[in-house]
């Protein structure tokens, strides 16, 4: 394999980030989807508010410049009056009179009255452009000076030049305010406000000035060239400011201004002026008025206009007030909004997504259930022998069983489920197709298996009328043998007809002993001379529905211990009642079994699993399981103590005779004689016995000839032959007193004399546990790890030191079963069920 080479390198770290993009949430996705639309319109919304911001700002400090031109129009007219009392105290001919005094110091409480409302408006301005602030400063340094001003009025100290110079660059100050507003406006319609209402302080300023030239030339008795000059420009500035105030000004306060500024006074102010303007002498000695009547007429004049300059003031206020408000409602209107899209665009989003994901959870947690619960369930509806013998099409059947997910939409999430939908229906009929062919799998094995068993039978029932017939000791051995092999073949039949889930044709009416079963079971494996019998209760007896099933159960178990054990060893066979349940116990002295294979093999003893290939190989584990499973028998391995396996048979109580009913009496029948067993010959020499297994006669000589009835076998529904004589004793044959034995319990063991001591391997004995294997005196034969019957404790046999089997028990890999623990116990299924459907295991398995 090539080396990765440097550029490869560069391209996987290049996909990296399209590969973490793939695996991000949709919530993910969807906020990148988002970052692009909301960045452009936050900077274009950005963008427009700064903008209104600024507007707003610029409204801000409009309204703000216009009520600073406001008090500062109501200070600028008090220091008019204060000017020109200034002026007639500090006239050549008047002299300091009291009077004028008097009238000067009352102008300074009006002064001070407007100073209040300038100053606070004033501070209530900031970030004013560096011209109006350097203005604003100058008037602050005007105003604080102004005191000193007044001391030197009052005084004397002053000349009335400078006096009027420094009243005049006061007003001139406060007078630049209102052209400074009028271009910070930031609106053409305030700005023309702003402007009138400075034109008309301008014409008010010049009659001011007017005042106090006129006041001059009173005081000096004529008008010089320089008086003179001063009062013409003040009316070339008052017309100018007018024309210019007219020019600016609407309709309305033109109107306001015309009306406002007329009557008697504005007549009487106009009369003095006339006779001023035509005064070519230069001497006023005639004059038709005096200081206070001239002072009087133009102080009613500069009401008159301080009347039309503080209406316009008031419009512009409200105007800059309005634009204020105006600005800053659409700022917000517009704020508003865009924070308005911006959340609807994120809520849109968010719908979207848990739309998405929504749609995405319940697609998942439909495919889950499907795959957890709804595909299983249909997998096991599809084993139900009345669906499949309703002759229908697996695609009718699929339709029937499958349960399709909701379609809740018509977009690409609907699409997908209706196309998982369409995936189910087809795993379904798939499904459908499979246990249709496991089904004619399993006809064709219950098929196959029932006409060889009726070949076997009648192979079986040859062989009988030939041992009975035969009396060559070597030929009838040689037919023993074959007659154990047509058994052997005839459980091979069964098996496989409990892999196809099919009853065995053989019926069993009468319950059976516990012991009979083993006998009947041992006769059916191979190696039955190395099946020692221990402690076996005789008061256990097996229900007839159970006989048949539990011969073959144990058959297997038999078959499996000796197979995989030495052939020199014993396998040691013991059974005990405890309560109302039985526990059988069959030990070997094999190799044993690993850890993780005995849990493998208890596991598939627990839930018997299902037959292909692989399982086919381990066909006898699997017929224990499902025979198991069928009477809720509880099989399970565990390691000896020494060497070995122990597998431990629970029965229930379902496949049980209640105590109080086992032993019944019947028709006593007498054991032929040919029956009996040698020391030397091992269980089973018998020539035709159903409990023990084929051997050659005793000496090797030929028997007795048989009875016309031979001895009847356990399987069919025959009654069983009891000894008539009574049972007593309570050794190990446990026998019940006033009760019969059976005929054949001296080969279990049991004395008949009621001594209750079991017979050894002897003549006519069962075969026993070997003298240094007794258990002691005081051993304790159950156990009490585990619970599975809901009593607390697990009934065990005691356990005989021996080697573990051969890990090929069962023909299957074992796994682990911890040390003192006990797999879960198995219900078994209602008596006639039908298993579920396999496929045929290969032959010879």
């Amino acid at each position: 394999m090539s080396k990765p080479t440097a550029a490869d390198n560069v391209m996987s770290r290049l996909r990296r980030p399209a590969g973490r993009f793939r695996d991000t949430p949709i919530w993910a996705k969807l906020g990148l989807i988002m970052i692009v639309p909301t960045i452009a319109t936050v900077v274009v919304g950005t963008n427009g508010l700064i903008g209104h911001i600024q507007t707003q700002t610029t409204a801000e400090r409009a309204r703000d410049l216009a009520g600073l031109s406001q008090t500062a129009g109501q200070l600028v007219h008090d220091l008019q009056n204060e000017r020109a009392a200034a002026t007639m105290l500090l006239a050549p001919r008047a002299g300091a009179s009291a009077a004028a005094r008097s009238n000067y110091t009352a102008t300074h409480q009006a002064v001070e009255a407007a100073k209040r409302p300038y100053s606070q408006q004033r501070n209530a301005i900031a970030e004013l452009p560096e011209n109006i602030a350097s203005v604003l400063k100058q008037i602050d340094s005007q105003l604080t000076g102004l005191p000193g001003v007044r001391s030197k009025v009052i005084n004397g100290s002053f000349a009335l030049s400078e006096a009027e110079s420094d009243y005049q660059a006061l007003l001139s100050y406060l007078l630049t305010i209102r052209d400074s507003a009028a271009r910070l406006a930031g609106n053409n319609e305030l700005s023309d406000r702003m402007r009138a209402a400075a034109e008309v302080s301008r014409i008010k300023d010049n009659v001011a000035q007017r005042r106090v030239v006129v006041h001059q030339i009173l005081g000096q008795g004529d008008i010089t060239a320089q008086l003179r000059e001063q009062y013409i420009a003040t009316k070339t500035g008052e017309r100018q400011a007018l024309d210019t105030f007219r020019a600016v000004a609407s309709r309305a306060e033109r109107d306001s201004y015309d009306k406002t500024v007329a009557g008697a006074a504005q007549g009487q102010a106009a009369k003095y002026q006339s006779y001023l303007d035509g005064n070519t002498t230069g001497s006023v000695a005639g004059a038709p008025f005096d200081a206070a009547q001239w002072d009087a007429a133009m102080r009613a004049q500069a009401d008159l206009l301080r009347a039309v300059e503080r209406e316009l003031d008031g419009r512009m206020v409200t105007l800059a007030t309005r634009l204020r408000d105006d600005v800053q409602q659409r700022l917000l209107l517009e704020t508003g909004l865009l924070l308005g899209m911006l959340l609807l665009a994120v809520l849109f989003a968010w719908l979207v997504a848990r739309s998405m994901a929504r749609s995405l959870r319940e697609l998942r947690h439909g495919a889950l259930a499907v795959a957890q619960h709804g595909l299983p369930h249909a997998v096991a509806r599809l084993r139900d022998p009345a669906l499949a013998a309703g002759h229908l099409t697996p695609a009718q059947v699929a339709d029937q069983i499958a349960e399709p997910l909701p379609v809740r939409t018509r977009d690409e999430f609907g699409q997908v489920t209706e196309a998982f939908n369409a995936v189910h229906l087809e795993a379904v009929r798939t499904a459908a197709e499979q246990a249709a062919l496991r089904s004619s799998v399993a006809t064709m094995f219950v098929n196959l298996a029932r006409r060889s068993q009726i070949l076997v039978d009648r192979l079986i029932g040859h062989l009988d009328r030939l041992e009975r017939g035969e009396e060559d000791p070597d030929a009838l051995a040689e037919l023993f043998q074959l007659d154990h092999l047509a058994t052997r073949m005839r459980r091979n039949d069964e098996n496989l007809l409990v892999l196809a889930g099919a009853d065995s044709t053989r019926v069993q009416r009468e319950p059976a002993a516990l012991i009979d079963v083993l006998r009947a079971a041992q006769s059916e494996v191979e190696h039955y001379t190395r099946i020692e019998f221990g402690i076996v209760d005789r008061d256990i007896e097996v229900a007839a529905h159970a006989v048949n099933d539990l011969v073959h159960l144990v058959a297997e178990l038999f078959d499996n211990a000796t197979a995989f054990s030495p052939p020199d060893s014993h396998i040691v066979v013991e059974a005990r009642r405890v309560g109302d349940r039985a526990v059988l116990y069959v030990e070997d002295r094999g190799i044993g079994i690993s850890p993780d294979q005995l849990l493998d093999l208890n596991e598939r003893l627990a839930s018997p699993p299902q037959v292909d290939v692989a399982v086919s190989r381990m066909m006898g584990l699997v017929v224990v399981a499902r025979l198991a499973a069928r009477h809720g028998v509880r099989v399970e391995l565990r390691p000896a103590a020494e060497r070995g396996t122990i597998a431990d048979v629970t029965l229930p109580p379902a496949v049980l005779v209640p105590r109080s009913l086992s032993g019944r009496p019947q028709p006593a029948v007498s054991a032929p004689a040919y029956l009996t067993q040698s020391a030397d010959a091992g269980p089973g020499s018998s020539s035709r016995s159903p409990f023990s297994p084929p051997m050659a006669l005793e000496g090797g000589g030929p028997s007795s000839a048989p009875p016309a009835e031979p001895y009847a076998p356990l399987l069919p529904d025959q009654p069983r032959p009891y000894d008539p004589a009574p049972q007593r004793g309570n050794g190990a044959g446990n026998g019940l007193p006033g009760r019969p034995m059976p005929a054949w319990s001296d080969l279990t063991g049991a004395a008949p004399n009621g001594a209750g001591t079991p017979h050894t391997n002897g003549a006519g004995g069962l075969p026993q546990r070997r003298p240094d294997e007794a258990w002691p005196a005081d051993a304790q034969p159950w156990r009490t790890s585990g619970d599975t019957d809901g009593r607390g404790s697990t009934p065990s046999i005691p356990r005989q030191t021996s080697a573990p089997p051969d890990p090929r028990a069962f023909g299957g890999g074992p796994a682990v079963v911890p040390p003192g623990s006990a797999p879960p116990v198995v219900s078994a299924p209602p008596v006639g069920s039908a298993p579920p459907v396999f496929a045929a295991p290969p032959a010879g398995s």
